[in-house]
């Protein structure tokens, strides 16, 4: 039986741990680091990789994968922001970018096997392989993956999935690397230095139009700065001031129109998906519950799965939820398991 594996490595403490949890394991390992951007951050990682690759032992490979990232990611996250949506990248870039080239590049390399550093599992039921859960519910990544096909799946490993941040640190330092320990980890958007969106944005040449904030009512309530400055749910930094707080409820392009309102007004109790993925459609029953997640760590409801036509879907919350955006994605759960996922938009 073949063991060698393709693994994902950006030159920080999880892909690296990873590398020498496989090869403990047998794995005969190549290394893989893409360059996303042209930055010195990104080239850096490379150079970390190839060292760690390095002193393993381990083949590695770098793969310029810029154009493609800046067509299909930038352009799209750029574009979002025009008409009014709040966009998630990494739920594009993983199974359009990140993991479509390391499929790509595991045949290419006659790998059988797929592996990152993510902290999540695997699982089988009914013959079909899921991402699951990790142990660690403050690393858990399962809500980033659910848009990866069957056939991938059933070719991943996850050595991470079982094991807690400060194992993956002791384990790192008992192998003589402490230097990972020290490294700082990456948070947000991983191409937009700070974190700023905005700025991001206007070097892209977005260029902000001013227009009207209005009520639901349609009455005007003062005047913003354009409309990707503000995303659903904002209530600081509006620039308006009136006799209560108010939230940023809804925005439209159209008219370029940023609407407030109360904070009770901005709850949802049905979610429309589009553009869907789910392991087996055939499993689901429109009368089971479900758990569904629209953010990251922050919120998990309870609810029920109705599948439309042309990978469209509704979702029936048991709970209102508030705050929810166009464009972001809601992760659907039965247990643990990931069994599928969409991006919400306004209507089927």
């Amino acid at each position: 039986m073949s063991r060698k594996v393709l693994l994902g490595m950006s030159g920080g403490i999880d892909s690296s741990t990873a590398a020498m949890i496989l090869q403990n394991q047998g794995y005969k390992v190549t290394g893989i680091t893409f360059l996303f951007s042209g930055d010195n951050d990104n080239h850096l990682t490379s150079i970390k990789a190839k060292n760690l690759a390095h002193k393993l032992g381990i083949e590695h490979h770098t793969v310029d994968l810029r154009n493609d990232f800046k067509k299909l990611i930038i352009n799209n996250f750029i574009d979002s922001y025009k008409y009014g949506i709040t966009p998630f990248p990494c739920a594009v870039c993983n199974p359009e970018v990140k993991f479509y080239n390391l499929e790509k590049y595991a045949d290419k390399f006659s790998c059988d096997y797929i592996s990152t550093g993510h902290y999540v599992n695997i699982v089988e039921n009914n013959g079909k392989k899921y991402i699951s859960n990790g142990n660690d519910n403050k690393k858990d990544q399962s809500f980033f993956l659910w848009g990866l096909s069957q056939k991938l799946i059933q070719r991943l490993i996850f050595p991470l999935g079982n094991m807690f941040k400060n194992d993956v640190r002791k384990y790192a330092v008992r192998k003589g690397f402490n230097s990972l320990t020290e490294q700082n980890e990456s948070k947000g958007i991983c191409f937009i230095k700070g974190n700023d969106y905005r700025q991001y944005l206007a070097e892209y040449g977005l260029i902000s139009e001013q227009g009207n904030f209005i009520d639901k009512k349609g009455k005007v309530l003062g005047t913003h700065k354009g409309i990707f400055h503000y995303t659903i749910g904002q209530r600081r930094g509006l620039g308006v001031h009136l006799n209560k707080p108010v939230f940023v409820s809804d925005l439209r392009y159209k008219t370029n129109e940023v609407v407030l309102a109360d904070f009770d007004e901005l709850y949802r109790k049905v979610l429309y998906l589009q553009n869907t993925h789910f392991v087996n459609v055939n499993e689901l029953s429109s009368q089971k519950v479900y758990t569904v997640k629209i953010r990251y760590r922050l919120q998990e409801t309870s609810c029920k799965v109705r599948i439309l036509l042309q990978k469209k879907a509704v979702i029936e919350l048991l709970e209102p939820v508030a705050m929810v955006a166009r464009g972001q994605t809601a992760v659907i759960y039965e247990g643990e398991r990931v069994i599928g996922g969409g991006f919400i938009n306004d209507s089927a």
